[in-house]
């Protein structure tokens, strides 16, 4: 794969795409590093690696009337807020997914006359940072139900783990009302699909959920089934999966 510039990233944080306010964003994964060195050692330190951290930074064009400005005060200090950030906003792109909290919030910064920036600083909260793929983007709004396009993202072997996040933008109509399953089967063609993850149903604007699903699971194709009802409903959403 070639080398990519910082373009049409898809930020995704809680029930709010931040990618179109966004100047900056670093996405880190630290291991602590615990020293071993007895008290026999020969002039060197020997490490072993400990646990992992995930580590969040996002620059921002402040918006105070958005309401990712508001939801991120709200949720500063909360944890387990599920957050993607995908390598493209396409169907398909690559993907990083985890449970966060955001433990610093500047929504304002800047110098007479310059650009009103905000910042975003946060860490993982419970458990890891998954690598997979975007399963459903945010560009299209959906107002009938339908699957997704299946993505090859492997088996689940024991001991491992799937996780997936969704991420709400809109609920638009009337009494609007949004159904997600993931489903996986051993083919491309979904022949046989199995339901391994239902979310709650989705009813507002703005709202996420994160799920998982332990091995081992043989099947290896996974997609994203999903259920609207209401009068002139429609969602933008994103659905992000991967394995660890």
């Amino acid at each position: 794969m070639a080398v990519q510039q910082i373009s049409d990233l898809s930020l995704l944080d809680g029930g709010y795409q931040l990618a179109g306010h966004a100047k900056g964003v670093t996405l880190a994964v630290d291991v602590a590093a615990l020293d071993t060195t007895p008290v026999s050692t020969t002039g060197w330190v020997t490490l072993i690696g400990g646990a992992k951290t995930v580590n969040v930074d996002m620059t921002l064009m402040a918006d105070p009337e958005a309401g990712w400005d508001g939801q991120t005060f709200a949720n500063l200090g909360v944890a387990d807020i599920p957050r993607s950030l995908c390598a493209g906003s396409a169907d398909g792109s690559v993907a990083w997914l985890m449970r966060g909290i955001a433990l610093s919030y500047v929504p304002v910064e800047g110098e007479p006359a310059g650009l009103a920036m905000a910042r975003i600083t946060g860490r993982s909260s419970t458990g890891p940072l998954a690598r997979g793929r975007l399963l459903h983007p945010t560009s299209a709004a959906r107002s009938s139900s339908s699957v997704g396009t299946g993505r090859q993202l492997g088996a689940v072997v024991a001991g491992k783990t799937l996780y997936v996040a969704l991420h709400v933008l809109t609920a638009s109509g009337t009494a609007p009302t949004l159904d997600v399953v993931l489903q996986s089967d051993d083919n491309s063609g979904f022949t046989s699909p199995t339901t391994q993850v239902t979310f709650s149903q989705r009813t507002t604007t703005g709202t996420h959920a994160f799920g998982s699903v332990a091995g081992a699971i043989t099947d290896s194709h996974w997609r994203i089934s999903y259920t609207i009802a209401g009068t002139t409903a429609w969602f933008p959403f994103a659905v992000v999966a991967g394995i660890l």
